[in-house]
């Protein structure tokens, strides 16, 4: 939808007058600020706005609802399908929201929607080397992770970012200005956490932080293979493993498969001479390189993970195509169906320059809430399955058939089993209702009927966003 000149003025005023803080279609400034994460998808926002108040988002917000234009938040911009800022749309920057304050004696801490990891995690070891958990990357934004359920290394010993919230400041779409927490506006708190951007914008969060581990051990063990059995071999002995063996939460585990390795790697908290009781090499054939390396600095080797992501190239703007399938006790992958998976990795025309395929292990302290809880339902998921591949130029159906060819062996092994997938990994080529069931469940009776209170015209919208009750999508 063309924007209108009321709209573009409404705009302006509502930031102050401050004309640079509006982009508009065709302004010099405009594309470079769109920034798409997914480089295959075009998007082209009716305006781009860069308020610096919780008050000046909710005149924005007034000013869209009155031109008829829907709003979606964005902040580190690492949305899979872009949906930060999607075609037709304000998207609402939050880059000058990065506030930080920090309660010595409770732990908490103050945050502003638009900071990034890489300074929340800066921010929390300077008041005291604390810390929460969260993603890999420094770049992604804390407002769109928190909101989505917030999936990171440290996620098994501490939980995920969302548990963390003990209250959120939330502009709605009628442009009031809310707080919302366990004793205040408690259906949209529970909202917030897991599927923020379907209600609102939240513009700041208080966290409950933890003090960092001071003794962390990140580990590798890694196989320089091409052979179908024996890569197949790794992947079953994983599966037993965390199915038979009772693991600390203090470890987690990602197993990756590329084109010629696969890697078993994560991290400890907890003294070397506790991981290496852990004896994990046992569960595996013995690997070619094996690493465990010691940090006494959570910050440091926060700072190592988030290299390691630049340099893999996955933490980048990319043209790419992903899926991700959550598996529980039920849905373990049956060895049948995991030769298979092999077996056709091994031929396929990949049609990408580059694939990769994490299983990442679940459970620790994330299953320790109920799956009503927050928004976000997948408490009971053991671990997740997440397939990428990135071209250089437009994606390929030849890459979309290889992912979804390989997600549809694990599936077809269950028939009829639900598989559960994040809302931080989209997929917008997946049907827009089967994909709303999987991110949100059970959940997503409870999340409509809230919408339809807090927004019932659908203001805060994309094509996967909950949509209110008794509405179509």
């Amino acid at each position: 939808m063309p924007y209108t000149r009321s709209f573009a003025e409404c705009l302006v005023v509502a930031l102050g007058g401050i004309s640079s803080s509006v982009l508009l279609q065709g302004q010099a400034n405009y594309t470079a600020a769109v920034k798409p994460y997914n480089l295959d998808i075009a998007v082209t926002p009716a305006a781009i706005v860069f308020p610096e108040t919780a008050a000046q988002v909710a005149g924005v917000v007034k000013c869209a609802v009155n031109a008829g234009i829907k709003v979606q938040p964005r902040c580190g911009g690492h949305n899979y399908g872009n949906f930060g800022s999607s075609t037709g749309e304000l998207s609402v920057h939050l880059d000058k929201l990065r506030s930080f304050s920090f309660e010595e004696a409770t732990g908490r801490a103050t945050v502003g929607g638009g900071m990034l990891l890489g300074e929340l995690n800066e921010n929390l070891w300077n008041a005291g080397q604390r810390y929460l958990p969260h993603g890999l990357s420094f770049s992604i934004g804390v407002g769109g992770h928190a909101t989505v359920g917030g999936v990171g290394i440290t996620s098994r010993p501490a939980g995920l970012l969302t548990d963390h919230i003990v209250e959120s400041e939330v502009v709605l779409a009628n442009g009031s200005i809310v707080r919302a927490s366990e004793k205040k506006n408690r259906d949209l708190f529970f909202a917030i956490r897991g599927a923020g951007g379907s209600f609102g914008v939240v513009t700041k969060f208080i966290f409950q932080s933890d003090p960092a581990p001071t003794s962390i051990i990140n580990y590798s063990f890694a196989w320089v293979t091409s052979d179908a059995a024996t890569r197949a071999r790794l992947l079953k002995d994983w599966q037993k493993w965390i199915r038979d063996v009772p693991i600390p939460a203090e470890l987690s585990s990602t197993l990756t498969i590329a084109p010629s390795v696969i890697l078993v790697a994560g991290g400890f908290l907890g003294t070397l001479q506790q991981f290496k009781a852990l004896n994990l090499t046992t569960h595996f054939p013995p690997p070619q390189q094996t690493t465990a390396d010691v940090y006494t600095s959570y910050r440091n080797l926060s700072t190592v993970w988030s290299s390691q992501m630049l340099e893999s190239g996955i933490a980048l703007p990319s043209s790419f195509y992903a899926k991700s399938l959550l598996f529980n006790n039920e849905t373990f992958i049956p060895d049948t169906a995991v030769d298979q998976f092999f077996n056709y990795l091994s031929a396929a025309d990949t049609g990408a320059d580059f694939w990769v395929i994490n299983f990442e292990l679940g459970g620790g302290k994330i299953g320790a809430l109920p799956s009503t809880a927050t928004a976000f339902p997948h408490r009971d998921a053991v671990f997740a399955m997440l397939n990428q591949g990135t071209t250089t130029g437009a994606v390929s159906q030849t890459l979309v058939k290889f992912l979804n060819r390989l997600s549809k062996i694990v599936t077809d092994s269950h028939p009829g089993a639900a598989y559960g997938g994040y809302a931080g990994y989209v997929d917008p080529r997946e049907d827009n209702d089967e994909a709303r069931t999987r991110y949100w469940g059970t959940n997503l009776a409870r999340l409509r009927a809230v919408k339809k209170v807090v927004d019932p015209n659908d203001v805060f919208h994309n094509q996967q966003s909950v949509p209110p009750a008794g509405r179509r999508p």
